[in-house]
C-alpha cells in the first residue's frame, strides 16, 4: 500500500479517525492498522518481521538487566538483525560473485531460495533494531518493557517502508506519551502541507522525470557525454523529488498523529561540498552512519590517515547497503572519495591562509555548481546497470565534445533550470515556513486560498496514474 494511492487515503482517514476519537486505545489501534498496512505486502514477510523483532526486543532486555555476557547478547542480537538482511539482499550477490571470482559453480541459478522478494522495510528497519540495541548497550536508552510500544517504534506505517530511519531516544518517549496526544488543528494543517508538497514531488515532478531519465540510461552505452550530462540531471531531480517526497509525506503522516518524525532531507542540491551534502542528504542514515560505524572505526580520534580511512570505509558500507551491485559499492567509495577530498582541500585553503574566500557570495554559488556536477557524475554510478558501462559514459561526459549540446536536449535544460529554481524556492520556505504560513493566512483572501487549495487537488488528480509507481527506495 502505497502513499500516493486512493486506497492509502482511505486507510488513512478511517486510522486518523479512530485515533482521536478513541484516545484510550491508541496503542492497540495503531498496531492493527500497521499489521494492515505492512500485511498488504504479504503475511509471510509480516511473520518474518514479527519474529526478528520480537527476538530483539527479548535480546534488549537481557542486555539491560544482565550483569555479565552483555557484549555477547549485544552481538547476538547485532547478528540476527543483520544476518536477516544479508540473507535476502545480498546471498545471490555474493555467491554469484565468489562463483565468477573462482570460476566454479556453486548453487544452481534457478534454486528457489536465492529469489525471494526483498520484504519491504528490511534495510530500514534492520537499522533501527541495531541502533535500539546499541544505545541500550551503552545505557542511551532504557529497553522497552512494553512490547506493543516496541513495535509501534519500529513498525509505524509513516516511516517503516522508507524511513526516516529513527533513534528509540526520539520515538520511545512520543509513544510512550501517545494517550495524552490532543488534537491539534495548526499540527494537522502542518501534515497536509507536508503530505501535498511530498505528492507534489513525487507525482508531479519524479513521475513525470523518470520516462526522460530511464530512456536516457537504457542507452547509457551509446548516447553523448552530452546526453549524458541531460540524463544524469534529470535522475538528479527524479531521485531527490522521489525520496524526499516519501519523506516529506512520512513527516506529514506523522503530524496527524501528533508524533514528530525527523526530516530526512534539507535541500541537498544547495550544498558547497561533500560534508555539506551530507548533512542534508538522507540525513538519518547519514547521522547512522556516522555514529554507528564511523564513530565506531575510530572516527578522527587515530590521525588523519586513519579517519580518511574510517571514512572511506563508511561511505562504502553506505553503497553497499543500497544493494547488491558493484555500482553502488562504488558510488559510495565515490562519495567517501569526495568527502576525503574536501577535507584536503580546506586544509590546502588552511595553509594558502585563503580560507576566508568561503565567505564570499561568489564563491558559494560557484561552489554549488561544480558540486553539483560532482553529484550528478555519481549518480551515473548509481543509476548505470554495469561498472564498465559507467565509466564509460563518465569518460565521455567529461570529454570537452560534451559541451556541445544538440538542440533537441536544451529544452530539457530549461526544464532542470526551472526545478533548481524550485528547489531554491523549497529552501526559503521550509526555513521561513512560519512566517510564510502567517503571511499566507494573512494576507491571502480566503477565496483565493481555496482557489490554489482546489488547483492543486486539481493537478495531484491529473497525474495520477491506475498504477502509481513505487518509491525508488522501496527496492533498498
Amino acid at each position: 500500500m502505497m502513499f500516493n494511492t486512493p486506497e492509502f487515503a482511505l486507510f488513512l482517514v478511517i486510522s486518523m479517525g479512530l485515533f482521536y476519537f478513541i484516545p484510550k486505545h491508541r496503542l492497540w489501534l495503531l498496531t492493527a492498522a500497521n499489521v494492515i498496512f505492512y500485511g498488504v505486502v504479504g503475511p509471510g514477510y509480516l511473520l518474518l518481521f514479527g519474529i526478528v523483532s520480537l527476538a530483539v526486543f527479548g535480546c534488549g532486555r537481557w542486555i539491560e538487566q544482565a550483569s555479565r555476557g552483555r557484549r555477547i547478547l549485544l552481538w547476538i542480537g547485532i547478528l540476527l538483525t543483520s544476518g536477516n538482511l544479508v540473507f535476502f539482499k545480498y546471498t545471490d550477490f555474493a555467491l554469484r560473485s565468489l562463483e565468477k571470482l573462482l570460476s566454479i559453480h556453486l548453487v544452481a541459478h534457478e534454486a528457489s531460495w536465492l529469489h525471494y522478494a526483498l520484504p519491504l522495510g528490511i534495510s530500514f528497519y534492520t537499522f533501527e533494531l541495531i541502533s535500539y540495541l546499541v544505545d541500550i548497550y551503552k545505557g542511551r536508552i532504557a529497553a522497552e518493557r512494553s512490547l506493543l510500544r516496541f513495535w509501534m517504534f519500529i513498525m509505524f506505517f509513516a516511516h517503516m517502508i522508507a524511513g526516516p530511519i529513527m533513534r528509540g531516544k526520539e520515538f520511545l518517549p512520543q509513544i510512550q506519551q501517545l494517550d495524552k496526544i490532543r488534537f491539534n488543528p495548526a499540527q494537522i494543517r502542518l501534515g497536509v502541507f507536508f503530505i501535498v508538497l511530498g505528492l507534489l514531488k513525487k507525482m508531479g515532478i519524479a513521475d513525470q522525470l523518470a520516462p526522460y531519465s530511464d530512456s536516457f540510461f537504457s542507452q547509457a552505452s551509446t548516447i553523448s557525454g552530452a546526453e549524458g550530462w541531460t540524463g544524469s540531471v534529470l535522475y538528479a531531480f527524479q531521485i531527490y523529488c522521489d525520496f524526499s517526497g516519501y519523506s516529506d509525506m512520512a513527516v506529514g503522516l506523522g503530524c496527524l498523529f501528533g508524533l514528530e518524525l525527523a526530516r530526512n532531507f534539507d535541500t541537498p542540491y544547495l550544498s558547497a561540498n561533500a560534508t555539506e551534502f551530507w548533512r542534508r542528504w538522507h540525513i538519518t542514515l547519514s547521522s547512522w552512519i556516522r555514529d554507528y560505524i564511523y564513530i565506531a572505526l575510530g572516527g578522527s580520534r587515530r590521525g588523519e590517515i586513519r579517519q580518511y580511512a574510517n571514512l572511506f570505509a563508511a561511505m562504502t558500507i553506505s553503497g553497499f547497503w543500497h544493494g547488491s551491485k558493484w555500482t553502488f559499492v562504488a558510488w559510495g567509495m565515490y562519495q567517501g572519495g569526495l568527502l576525503i577530498g574536501h577535507k584536503l582541500y580546506v586544509m590546502l585553503l588552511q595553509r594558502l591562509r585563503i580560507v576566508y574566500i568561503q565567505k564570499y557570495l561568489w564563491y558559494r554559488i560557484l561552489a554549488i555548481g561544480v558540486f553539483f556536477m560532482l553529484t550528478c557524475l555519481g549518480w551515473v554510478i548509481f543509476r548505470t546497470e554495469g561498472l564498465h558501462t559507467a565509466m564509460d559514459l563518465i569518460s565521455r561526459m567529461l570529454n570537452p565534445k560534451a559541451l556541445l549540446m544538440p538542440r533537441w536536449v536544451w529544452h530539457f535544460w530549461g526544464i532542470a533550470a526551472g526545478l533548481f529554481a524550485l528547489h531554491v524556492l523549497e529552501a526559503y520556505l521550509l526555513r521561513h515556513l512560519g512566517r510564510v504560513s502567517t503571511a499566507w493566512h494573512r494576507w491571502i483572501p480566503s477565496p483565493v486560498r481555496a482557489a490554489i487549495y482546489c488547483l492543486v487537488v486539481l493537478i495531484l488528480l491529473y497525474v495520477l496514474k491506475p498504477e502509481q509507481s513505487s518509491f525508488i527506495y522501496f527496492q533498498f
